[in-house]
């Protein structure tokens, strides 16, 4: 990966979590509250202590961004990826905004509706190649693909982490949070047609080389005419799955369904649990579930359209290479979420901001540490325990788990611990200053409608 600009911006953040493990005491939770103790700084050691803790916990999302590659090495050596995306883009040829919106509503609906977040970047190299052919610019397009499924964060519907943690049983809220993602999407529509718009000067005619995938011509020794029909059918059917896999439903029915075929013999042979091996039911589905999903559209997508093996093999390691960075970085942003648990600080500074049990401190505990955090499930547990400690509240109010998804989502937005706005702006090889610049004022109007969303939910 070329991209100095967001590695850079990562080493900040990383360095900037160091520094406070040196500075901030570390804080436990008790039966009593919060007891704050002594710095707990993070040694030299302790650093590939780390690595080894990420390896272990936080490597899945840094695998499956390899298998996204492998897929997009096999369809862009078929000629597929091009076929689509030639198909796609000539027929919004002079409707690109439409696409642009649909593109948009895409991802920040489906996670808005089911909470699928990272895995979405299945689609996002499909997506950033169509919108390129469209002459959109790259920080329009990370907006409305990475960006807009972060957005879906903010308005999420139901969060089944967040409730099961509060052990809420209702969706407290629901129609504040439909509103807010209305007006989220409005907004950040309006915003990327009208705002900023201009295509970058200094970009010209290069900004489809800088694409980690640029659709190519079949390069195979079997000549076969691909027009990217497979791969539309081949994605409609994956995005079907991780939907059906990945959202986790209130119902036993897929479990039911699941054993059954299980259970299924011929003689005494299970034939369907032998094939399946230890397969996830579809609404509890984890990451070892995609791999073998990826892995099969990638089979599908090689045996099809006539690959030899030789060719699928130079491909997916091909496809691999060119996302391996991303990879990388995944996971090593996640350094920031170990040093912070090991140290404790974080608590102390969400005790001494929110103990009062202020609605406004308590927000503006949560966007300070949301950044360090860096996975939402992290965010949601260890925030909600903190505040809940910090107030002595014999409940956790079910505000604050309004607080925590919108602030977490919120600064998502713009902090260099957001995993997938960190591997979106990589992919498209975008600086993270021009980032930051170009989507400054919208982060600014969002704030404003996630405050006031909070204030009329403390209302009701």
């Amino acid at each position: 990966m070329k991209n100095k600009s967001i590695l850079k911006a990562i080493g900040v953040i990383i360095l900037v979590t160091f520094i406070l493990t040196w500075i901030v005491p570390s804080a436990t939770v008790g039966t009593s509250g919060i007891t704050i103790g002594n710095i707990m700084p993070t040694g030299f050691a302790d650093i590939f202590t780390s690595l080894d803790v990420i390896t272990y916990y936080f490597v899945r999302p840094a695998i499956f961004i390899i298998f996204v590659g492998m897929f997009y090495g096999v369809v862009n050596k078929i000629g597929a990826l091009k076929g689509a995306v030639d198909n796609i883009s000539s027929l919004f040829k002079d409707k690109k905004d439409i696409f642009l919106i649909i593109t948009l509503l895409f991802y920040a609906l489906i996670t808005a509706l089911t909470g699928i977040y990272l895995p979405l970047f299945m689609f996002v190299p499909l997506s950033v190649a169509i919108l390129t052919k469209l002459k959109y610019n790259k920080v329009q397009i990370v907006l409305a693909t990475v960006g807009a499924s972060t957005i879906g964060l903010i308005g999420q519907i139901s969060n089944n982490v967040i409730r099961t943690l509060s052990e809420i049983e209702e969706n407290t809220f629901i129609w504040v949070k439909v509103g807010l993602l209305v007006l989220l999407l409005v907004l950040t529509i309006v915003y990327i047609l009208k705002v900023n718009n201009k295509k970058d000067k200094t970009e010209k005619e290069t900004t489809e080389e800088k694409i980690m995938f640029v659709p190519t011509k079949r390069d195979s020794q079997i000549e076969v005419n691909v027009k990217g029909t497979s791969l539309i059918i081949v994605m409609s059917l994956l995005l079907i799955v991780f939907i059906l896999g990945l959202t986790p439903w209130q119902t036993e029915i897929f479990s039911d369904a699941y054993a059954a075929i299980q259970n299924v013999k011929i003689g005494e042979f299970a034939p369907f649990d032998a094939l399946l091996g230890s397969f996830e039911t579809f609404g509890e589905w984890t990451y070892n579930s995609l791999y073998p999903t990826v892995a099969l559209a990638i089979i599908i997508m090689a045996f099809t359209n006539m690959l030899t093996f030789s060719e699928f093999a130079e491909a997916c390691v091909k496809g691999a290479k060119k996302v391996a960075g991303l990879a990388v970085m995944s996971a090593i942003i996640t350094i920031i979420l170990v040093f912070t648990l090991n140290s404790g600080f974080m608590g102390t500074i969400i005790n001494l901001i929110a103990k009062g049990g202020n609605i406004a401190l308590i927000t503006l505990s949560s966007l300070i540490s949301s950044p360090f955090m860096v996975e939402l499930d992290y965010a949601a547990q260890y925030n909600l325990s903190m505040i809940y400690s910090a107030t002595a509240s014999e409940s956790i109010a079910e505000i604050w788990t309004l607080i925590v998804q919108v602030t977490y989502g919120f600064v998502m937005l713009i902090v260099p611990s957001s995993v997938f706005l960190m591997v979106g702006l990589g992919y498209v090889e975008e600086t993270y200053s021009k980032w930051v610049k170009y989507i400054w004022k919208l982060l600014l109007a969002i704030l404003i409608l996630c405050i006031a969303a909070i204030l009329i939910a403390s209302l009701i």
